[in-house]
């Protein structure tokens, strides 16, 4: 078995890519849909019964909580008294009234209570009880029902309840047999004083009610049971059900509510029933949804088979979108291939036809002819472009002799001057030896400390050519010196004061150069007390600092040093850095710049060598 396994892992390594990628591409279509068919087939039956349960749980509390609103909200009714002074004087009596005011008394009663009743729908009729023992009610000759039933019940229970929800078949010709009842405990009666109303409803509202729960659809039905008597079925077929059958139904409900179980499965002439039920808190009555097992079953069976036959054509369609894709993708990536080898001679015309398809395989073709094209012309232009090499080479040799000599020159100078004991010659050379030395032996990036020292040759120079014309305070922060820079950053800034802000101004000036580290952004200022700079030339600057993408085009001359500088700035560190500037006139200018920190050199800085 592990030989055969083996030949079958070798074959399969030195097949073709083509067969690789059908096989490959039939084990991910056929392996998954069959394990999926296969899995689900076992879990369907379970998870349909499963959601079948849950349909019948939710909607069983759907109905519990449909049906304690329902009477919660017909028993605010009985309050009804409450809408009248007068009522609520009749209402509140504890001694008996005359017959001439009990008359005049429960004609007006009647009146309002049959207003009442025409207001609301659900309700057949209101009799009241008072504490005087008057009876009224918007049916006076029907209003002796209310002992009856405060008899039935037991004037505790009736006491002990918000209200009673009860069922009344006395009188078979009458169209309500649901009625809430209760004690008038909100007229806080004593001395043996009691007081009971009674609000009838209509069946049809119960009915209502109950029918908008239920979803004929699906088969799901409502059986309503007070006792082992049927009050409401969605499903004529169970009414037909006897006093017997009713009471083992009943029976086994008790025995789920006490052992909480959730679902039950019953048989009833032959037929399987799946039933969830639960008892209602407001009335007492059991609540029971059900739905025919067969119901589920076929619902299973009918996803089953939309499932198989959604597979067969999954399959079906993959077969022929693998024939299709041999064909219009594979097979040109073969000749393509095929071609490529040919590509190591470049004796032969285009390798491959031209393909005018516009999808990522024609590009891919072309795209290939173009490149053999480029890598003929490229290895026919090989050996001119080595003699222009070798030229080349020769003439970067021959730039760097000049700047090398001027280097020399000025140490020459700086050597002579010391010897003859010029000094400010021998300080002005030196000087500008190191700042040409600073320029082309260093890199993109320097130091700070590295900056600092050539700013300081700077201002060496200048101090000499302008004799006690200005003096330089420093404001640096030490921790500063290790961060790294752009070269030449600070001395443009520092020379456009000088010429611009120190020189024009009489008398002696003051530079102060900041450099300060604000969290992680480094903060530069250059600020004079110069000639400051005039309101239209101040414009005219901050709006080449607000460009996002400055140009060094049009007339070089023209603020050069501070559009050098904030251009570098820009394209090296991005948008989010900048430069300002503030100045008034005859006050003097400050230029600040923000960068951000770096305290590694770049790998291409030079060193002091």
């Amino acid at each position: 078995m592990a030989a055969m396994f083996e030949r079958l892992v070798r074959r399969f390594h030195h097949t073709t890519f083509r067969k690789k990628l059908i096989l490959t591409y039939i084990i991910i279509i056929v392996v998954p849909v069959m394990s999926a068919l296969f899995a689900s087939g076992l879990q369907l039956y379970k998870q349909t019964n499963t959601d079948y349960e849950n349909i019948l749980q939710q909607l069983n509390r759907r109905t519990n909580v449909t049906l304690n609103d329902f009477f919660t909200s017909l028993a605010r009714s009985s309050f009804f008294y409450m809408t009248q002074p007068r009522l609520m004087e009749i209402v509140r009596k504890t001694r008996p009234s005359s017959e001439q005011q009990y008359i005049s008394d429960g004609n007006y009663m009647q009146s309002s209570m049959e207003q009442f009743v025409l207001i609301n729908s659900n309700i057949a009729m209101i009799s009241i009880v008072t504490p005087n023992g008057g009876m009224y009610g918007s049916k006076p000759e029907k209003v002796d029902q209310v002992m009856t039933a405060v008899s039935r019940y037991g004037k505790e229970k009736i006491k002990q309840a918000p209200f009673i929800v009860t069922e009344d078949t006395s009188d078979s010709k009458s169209n309500h047999t649901i009625s809430i009842i209760r004690y008038l405990s909100d007229l806080y009666l004593t001395n043996g004083r009691e007081g009971y109303v009674k609000v009838d409803i209509y069946n049809r509202a119960f009915e209502n009610m109950l029918g908008g729960i239920s979803d004929d659809s699906a088969q799901l039905g409502t059986l309503v049971l007070d006792g082992n008597k049927i009050l409401y079925n969605s499903d004529a077929f169970m009414s037909n059900a006897n006093f017997e059958e009713m009471e083992r139904i009943a029976g086994k409900f008790q025995e789920i509510t006490r052992d909480e179980k959730k679902t039950l499965q019953l048989k009833y002439n032959g037929k399987q029933y799946l039933f969830s039920g639960n008892i209602n808190e407001v009335t007492g009555w059991t609540i029971i949804q059900f739905i025919p097992v067969n119901h589920i079953f076929d619902t299973f069976v009918t996803n089953t088979l939309n499932y198989v036959l959604l597979s067969v054509l999954s399959l079906l369609a993959a077969f022929v979108l693998a024939f299709f894709f041999h064909r219009y993708f594979i097979l040109p990536i073969l000749n393509l291939s095929k071609s490529m080898k040919t590509v190591d001679t470049l004796n032969v015309p285009l390798p491959v036809r031209s393909s005018d398809r516009g999808d990522e395989i024609g590009r891919l073709i072309n795209s290939f002819n173009e490149m053999f094209k480029r890598l003929k012309e490229s290895r026919e232009s090989e050996i001119a472009s080595s003699n222009l090499q070798k030229i080349a080479e020769l003439k970067m040799l021959q730039s760097q002799i000049n700047p090398h000599f001027l280097y020399n020159t000025l140490n020459t100078i700086h050597a002579i001057s010391e010897l003859h004991r010029l000094d400010q010659i021998s300080i002005m050379t030196k000087s500008l030896s190191s700042i040409y030395r600073y320029n082309i032996k260093f890199g993109d990036e320097v130091t700070i400390g590295n900056e600092l020292e050539q700013i300081n040759n700077y201002i060496k120079i200048q101090q000499i050519r302008f004799l006690n014309k200005f003096k330089v305070e420093y404001d640096i922060d030490k921790r500063v010196l290790s961060y790294k820079i752009l070269k030449f950053l600070i001395q443009p800034i520092i020379e456009n004061s000088f010429y611009h802000g120190l020189e024009p101004k009489g008398g002696q000036g003051i530079l102060k150069l900041t450099i300060k580290q604000l969290d992680q952004t480094l903060f530069i200022s250059v600020q004079d007390d110069g000639v400051g700079i005039p309101p239209d030339k101040l414009k005219e600057l901050t709006d080449i600092l607000n460009e996002s993408k400055p140009e060094l085009n049009g007339d070089n001359n023209r603020n050069f040093g501070i559009r050098n500088v904030h251009a570098r700035i820009r394209y090296f560190y991005g948008e989010n850095y900048r430069m300002e500037v503030n100045s008034s006139e005859q006050q003097g200018t400050t230029i600040m710049m923000y960068i951000p920190i770096s305290e590694e050199m770049s790998s291409n800085e030079n060193t002091n060598s």
